[in-house]
């Protein structure tokens, strides 16, 4: 289904501008984007590359019966740079004393997309007691580069090149040369969302033009997955994984990426998305109320593209997270 043209919220004002700046560390602040009322307490965890304003298509509709809280990750957004590195351990810690800070008291139901969602599963691990729920939107899995490379029979990716390109343009963003109309900030910035309004994805772009971006996004990209093909995020999960017990969770798979990429065999293609609903059914499998569901037709970004699906999908653990 093809994203339909980006209509207004009553709540796009509050990812265009700070909103509640809570002290994490002696002289920093994360941003929390706030709405709503009613327990558990929805959390919404961006992607590597992204901000809270991700979660504008869905967190409105879930605040209409549910306290809910969007966050930027230190560096990123309206949060102040954080200490390298930004492993998925320090985007928790931050996490928990935003939320500490802002009096937003567990339960929570943790709603996480792509790299967001390994980081809310760590948080789960380390704290079951305060979480409710979970809600994987397209997740990243504990070093799934190279599960990837192995199911495909393909080379691990050039992660040196990427980190260079992130440290190159931090470096143009602060000399003030990541300008509009040049490779690089089409790089940085890339094609305007559909799914966003005029107003949301010029906020998007002078948060990727930002140099204290791009620099968080190369520390946590590298501890995500390294150059060398580790990834001390991912250990750091599975050093503290555990089975989640019943607690509802649902696992959403973009069906999009089982198309091929450009200069992709179809059963590479076939055997990278075989591999992901894998990693994502494991994931499902930690709790024994987990279930996965394929959204045929979206891509990696499902929360833009189908919101739809990931609205029902928070609603229905919420409703379970309530009935206990």
């Amino acid at each position: 289904m093809a994203p339909r043209a980006a209509e207004s919220s009553p709540l796009d004002g509050l990812y265009t501008a700070p909103q509640t700046l809570v002290r994490v560390g002696r002289s920093r602040r994360l941003n929390l984007v706030v709405a709503g009322a009613g327990s558990p307490t929805v959390v919404f965890a961006p992607g590597l590359i992204n901000t809270a304003l991700e979660w504008s298509r869905v967190q409105p509709a879930i605040a209409a019966n549910a306290c809910t809280v969007a966050f930027d990750k230190a560096g990123m957004g309206f949060s102040d740079p954080g200490p390298n590195p930004r492993t998925a351990a320090a985007i928790v810690r931050d996490l928990r004393a935003a939320l500490k800070g802002a009096g937003l008291a567990p339960p929570y139901v943790l709603a996480g997309w792509s790299a967001g969602g390994l980081q809310m599963r760590l948080f789960a691990f380390q704290h079951p007691g305060e979480v409710a729920g979970m809600v994987m939107v397209d997740p990243s899995s504990e070093h799934q580069h190279r599960r990837l490379a192995e199911a495909t029979g393909a080379a691990l990716p050039d992660r040196a090149a990427e980190l260079a390109t992130y440290a190159r343009l931090a470096r143009l963003a602060r000399a003030g040369d990541l300008r509009p109309g040049t490779p690089d900030h089409q790089r940085a910035v890339g094609f305007p969302s559909l799914a966003l309004t005029p107003a949301l994805n010029a906020m998007r772009a002078a948060h990727r033009t930002s140099p204290d971006f791009w620099r968080a996004v190369r520390s946590e990209s590298e501890a995500m997955w390294g150059a060398g093909g580790g990834s001390v995020s991912s250990d750091q999960v599975l050093a503290a994984r555990r089975s989640l017990g019943d607690m509802p969770l649902t696992v959403l798979t973009a069906g999009g990426n089982a198309m091929p990429r450009p200069g992709e065999a179809a059963g590479t293609a076939a055997a990278r998305h075989r591999a992901w609903k894998a990693m994502h059914d494991e994931i499902a499998a930690l709790s024994s109320r987990g279930a996965r569901r394929t959204v045929d037709g979206a891509g990696h970004a499902i929360l833009l593209e189908r919101p739809d699906v990931v609205i029902a999908a928070v609603r229905d653990v919420l409703a379970l997270a309530r009935a206990g």
